[in-house]
């Protein structure tokens, strides 16, 4: 029934190692960046420096936004997961 539903490749990580500490940390400082994260993320700088209205978020510095993402840091690298790395990483659409 998982094979039809293409969920091998995911219980097959699960049989692989698994580091406790580094994905505790992940967690524990993860957070949820979605559309509201990126609209705060751009009034506040537009708060600080109000010549940044109406311009894009490339042209204020922050990275282009393009859905829902889970962000955290982990030994001072910042990691990004989407649907899509999530959707790759299982071999589904």
């Amino acid at each position: 029934m998982f094979v039809k539903q293409g969920w091998k490749r995911y219980f097959d990580m699960l049989n692989g190692p698994i580091y406790t500490r580094m994905v505790k940390e992940f967690w524990m400082k993860a957070e949820v960046f979605d559309d509201v994260s990126a609209r705060l993320e751009e009034e506040e700088l537009i708060r600080k420096d109000p010549t940044l209205k109406g311009k894009s978020r490339e042209e204020m510095g922050l990275s282009k936004f393009s859905g829902t993402v889970i962000k955290s840091v982990l030994a001072g690298l910042e990691i990004t997961i989407s649907r899509a790395h999530i959707a790759k990483l299982l071999g589904v659409e």
